[in-house]
């Protein structure tokens, strides 16, 4: 089995130009090649800032670039028909597609309505600082551009418990609604860190739940992805994503990838996230789903719009048992369904290990690159670990920025991409450069990833033994030709270590794959030898046939 490598196929700063779909399909197959195997997408859908928003300002989730809504067609990305050609053109390629899936907050509503709200403190949530008293906000969603198609639900203040600001009179604050509350466990920063932005979702509410599950069954029907990236879960009920994917799974019959962006430097908040959403979920086998009946309406798979599965617009199903939703829900082939094994319901992106590396790389020759993976998530759940260099939130400028040096980045991503433990994910603006900041891309990267692909198998022996000098080597497979691997770094100054790949390698000669050695190193009768690095650099040595293959196509 080929090791999962994600891209995240976007970054903040991309030009509002729509053609980022465009670029996906015509990019599918040097990513497969590179060794790529998932691309995870932007938000489709239209947010408040039409076709200038990144996405997390979510406006209409049924709109993904088809409706004249927020002054625009299309979103920043593209329009629909460039959507899901990019879907299936990453498809073909062979590549998995993972969509943006953002719940807690909506922006942009088409109305306001008057409503009683408390102020609460910004600093401790569950405080109240006032009496009841009226205000104005931004709470009904009526989509007139979208006309009812696909969804005749529209958003009113039912379905959220707050916002921060009063239309009325300029106030801001955090105002939560008469009769509602914040979801009760969430994040403990700010006592209760429910409320991030917007409006924010009250995903208690009946008619929220069955709302976001009618909509998740439309969209999985039109764009087919192969998994979802999670946002800002740590402001959402941990109990709802647990919930919605159960329900997804069932309908879907898969067990579907999922990560979600649980954003804290703090081991312990993650770990306890999946305690509740990953360990409380029970075991069980998912039940295969019926065949597709005459009078589906859906449209194939390379069909521009598929229409709305009206089987799923009904009564509320959440609260059947799981046997009873999955009879009800409809697939998407006629080809004979088998029960599904659940494996890991949830991952997270390991935040603690980007914030390890952002130390390294700010101290230099001082950090102990020993203590590198020190309390992160890779090391303490590796089934459960997303890990990533960058992101789009880290950009500078950005709320949470804190973007790796440059320098750094061939370590930090030799660490991730080649080690056993975790799910890499490659972030766009190193992979591309970003053009607005006049940044290349980063130096190696590719060869990296492509090494991920066809070589990094096999038994892990770690030599984290010095203060500044790391290493480790993988001892390959049967399954992979000239699998194998030994990887030096530091960041600090240059030197040698001695390191063994296993008896198998003996006699063998391996040579630096990122050309910063001439000379090769011949392994002795436990496979091993003394390699060099270069100061504040990684060495990746590969037998020679791996060599000649990234020297040749990189």
């Amino acid at each position: 089995m080929e090791n999962k490598t994600i891209i995240q196929f976007f970054e903040w700063y991309l030009p509002s130009d729509g053609t980022l779909w465009e670029k996906a399909e015509a990019c599918a197959a040097d990513l497969r090649n590179t060794g790529i195997t998932s691309v995870w997408l932007p938000p489709a859908y239209k947010g408040a800032a039409g076709a200038a928003s990144v996405g997390y300002d979510v406006y209409d989730l049924y709109d993904l670039g088809e409706f004249d809504q927020k002054g625009s067609v299309r979103t920043k990305y593209g329009t629909l028909d460039q959507y899901l050609a990019a879907v299936r053109a990453l498809h073909a390629a062979g590549l998995e597609v993972y969509a943006d899936i953002v719940f807690n907050q909506m922006m942009g509503a088409d109305e306001t309505e008057k409503i009683t709200a408390v102020d609460t403190r910004p600093t401790d949530r569950e405080e109240q600082i006032s009496g009841p008293h009226e205000i104005e906000a931004w709470t009904k969603f009526t989509f007139p551009g979208r006309g009812g198609k696909y969804s005749d639900h529209t958003w009113d203040k039912k379905n959220f418990s707050g916002t921060d600001f009063d239309q009325a009179t300029g106030a801001k604050g955090i105002f939560l609604f008469e009769g509602k509350r914040w979801n009760q466990e969430t994040d403990s920063e700010n006592v209760n860190f429910d409320y991030l932005m917007g409006v924010d979702l009250d995903t208690d509410e009946p008619d929220t739940y069955k709302a976001l599950t009618d909509w998740g069954s439309w969209y999985f029907d039109t764009v087919h992805p192969d998994g979802l990236r999670l946002d800002a879960v740590k402001h959402m009920s941990f109990d709802f994503y647990r919930r919605w994917l159960r329900f997804m799974r069932e309908r879907e019959g898969r067990d579907f990838f999922a990560v979600g962006e649980y954003w804290s430097g703090d081991l312990k908040k993650l770990l306890h996230y999946l305690d509740v959403v990953v360990d409380g979920m029970p075991e069980r086998t998912l039940p295969p789903r019926p065949q597709k009946s005459s009078g589906d309406c859906r449209q194939e798979a390379d069909e521009s719009v598929p229409c709305a599965d009206e089987s799923t617009s009904g009564a509320d199903k959440t609260d059947l048992p799981a046997q009873t939703q999955a009879d009800i829900m409809v697939p998407d082939s006629d080809e004979p369904i088998q029960p599904v094994a659940e494996g890991t319901p949830l991952t997270l992106f390991d935040v603690p290990l980007h914030y390890s590396f952002l130390r390294a790389a700010q101290n230099g020759q001082n950090f102990d690159m020993r203590g590198l993976f020190t309390d992160t998530l890779v090391e303490a759940r590796p089934e459960c670990a997303v890990t990533f260099i960058d992101n789009h939130d880290t950009e500078p400028g950005q709320a949470l920025e804190s973007y790796i040096p440059e320098w750094f980045k061939p370590i930090a991503y030799s660490m991730i991409l080649l080690r056993e433990s975790g799910i890499p994910c490659v972030f766009y603006g190193d992979y591309y450069g970003v053009e607005s900041a006049n940044e290349s891309p980063i130096l190696d990267l590719k060869k990296l990833i492509r090494i991920r692909s066809r070589y990094a198998y096999g038994p892990q022996t770690d030599y984290f033994d010095d203060h500044s000098i790391v290493g480790f080597t993988r001892g390959g497979d049967a399954e992979h030709a000239d699998s194998g691997l030994a990887v030096l770094a530091t960041a600090g100054a240059e030197g040698t270590k001695y390191m063994a790949l296993g008896p198998a390698f003996a006699g063998k000669i391996l040579r630096d794959a990122l050309g910063r050695h001439n000379d090769p190193v011949l392994l002795d009768e436990q496979g091993g030898g003394v390699f060099h690095v270069h100061g504040g650099y990684v060495s990746v040595w590969l037998t020679e046939p791996a060599y000649n293959d990234i020297r040749i196509h990189f």
